[in-house]
């Protein structure tokens, strides 16, 4: 299996639930006053998100996805899958639901993927212990638990990354401000990992202190901002957001909608980080923001914060996100000596249920399942982060794709 990894980017996102904030600006002190729009949807859109997918965090704030615990039994069928599939003395990006037979949990699975897409939109596995397992045999079981909820997976960086390490290393001497967010202990803000339909991670270690994960419902968030804001809803709507993109020899940005209603479904795709102009980018080549746009933006920060429900994970979880449907935020946390946080992402695809996405959110998905992805072959699946952490030239997007270093000028 490759020890590759991918480049992180710079965060500067700080302070415990400090999600209003990005870049130094506090978006929660705005000045700027909406023009009146009619508290009607915009075009397409219903005015008020039905179904379970729906769930408001105001109703007590507590976890209402489904929850497999694996039994003994389970877990040992687990372990024959990896064991059958060492057999086939196969490479670890080989891994499929074919080769990593789970008959009794197999359709447990399935049930969660069906749930991910129709139901509640999270799904937790619960009962691994990754202490028990070498570096190798964690990501394999990952790999392999998690092709029984999405057959494809998605790149995550321009050099080939299909698996992340969120992570930081008290022995790195590469300064905060110089790494990607994820690779900081920094607090990060209520986003989705832009072009992912399914994000998947396994806890191998929580932080000593903080470190939550929160999420909150894009129904839920909607129907809210319709009551109170719905000159943002209309604002976020808008096909005239600059999005970041990495595309050889053409504009480093797409004009693209942060909330769209497709094919009965809600879909949100918001990443700060990837918004607006890069400091990779210059001749101001990628607009700025207006002042309606980042107003929009704060309101979906403290209505995301408003209607947030608290993950509840432990060590050895492995949780899925369906990622159209939820934005997921990080508090701040510590480390010690007795345990370091450890995540592991994947991004995933269900071809059989997987959301059909609108052609104006398809750029980042290009990149990650897409014909872009198809043309990375050197693809990477680090089964543990490198000792030395390498700053990256520029990049962007708390999910970490890279800008191509063609884009810079």
């Amino acid at each position: 299996m490759a020890a590759g990894i991918l480049q992180p980017v710079p965060d500067r996102l700080g302070g415990s639930q400090d999600w209003v904030k990005y870049e130094g600006v506090d978006f929660s002190t705005a000045t700027y006053r909406p023009p009146h729009i009619s508290s009607h949807p915009p075009l397409g859109f219903p005015p008020y998100v039905r179904g379970h997918m729906a769930w408001t965090g105001k109703t007590g704030g507590e976890f209402d996805g489904k929850i497999i615990r694996l039994t003994p039994g389970d877990v040992a069928e687990v372990e024959q899958a990896l064991k059958h599939f060492m057999s086939l003395k196969q490479d670890g990006s080989e891994v499929t639901r074919e080769n990593f037979p789970l008959p009794r949990l197999g359709p447990r699975l399935k049930d969660c993927a069906t749930d991910l897409h129709v139901g509640s939109g999270l799904c937790i596995l619960r009962g691994l212990t990754p202490g028990t397992y070498s570096a190798e045999d964690n990501t394999i079981i990952f790999l392999g638990l998690a092709s029984h909820i999405g057959d494809q997976r998605g790149v995550q960086s321009s050099q080939g990354a299909m698996l992340t390490h969120v992570y930081e290393s008290s022995s790195w001497t590469v300064p905060r401000e110089d790494r990607h967010g994820i690779h900081t202990n920094n607090s990060l803000p209520f986003h989705n990992d832009m072009g992912c339909d399914i994000l998947a991670i396994h806890i191998r270690n929580c932080a000593a202190q903080g470190g939550n994960t929160y999420v909150a419902s894009a129904g839920a968030v909607y129907n809210s901002m319709m009551k109170a804001n719905p000159w943002a809803v209309h604002t976020l709507a808008k096909h005239n957001w600059p999005i970041q993109v990495s595309r050889r020899g053409t504009s480093p940005f797409v004009a693209a909608p942060l909330l769209s209603f497709h094919s009965d479904n809600l879909i949100v795709s918001v990443d700060p980080a990837r918004i607006g102009p890069h400091p990779s980018v210059r001749h101001g080549r990628i607009p700025e923001l207006l002042p309606a746009q980042r107003e929009a933006l704060a309101i979906l920060q403290q209505t995301a914060i408003e209607q947030q429900v608290l993950l509840p994970t432990g060590q050895g979880d492995i949780v899925f996100i369906n990622n159209w449907a939820m934005l997921h935020a990080r508090e701040a946390y510590h480390d010690d000596v007795t345990a370091t946080r450890h995540l592991v992402r994947l991004w995933l695809r269900n071809n059989n249920l997987a959301w059909d996405i609108p052609e104006s959110m398809k750029a980042p998905w290009e990149s990650s399942f897409g014909t872009r992805a198809e043309k990375i072959v050197n693809r990477q699946y680090p089964v543990a982060p490198l000792p030395e952490y390498m700053a990256p030239k520029f990049t962007n997007g708390s999910a970490a794709f890279i800008l191509g270093e063609s884009d810079e000028e």
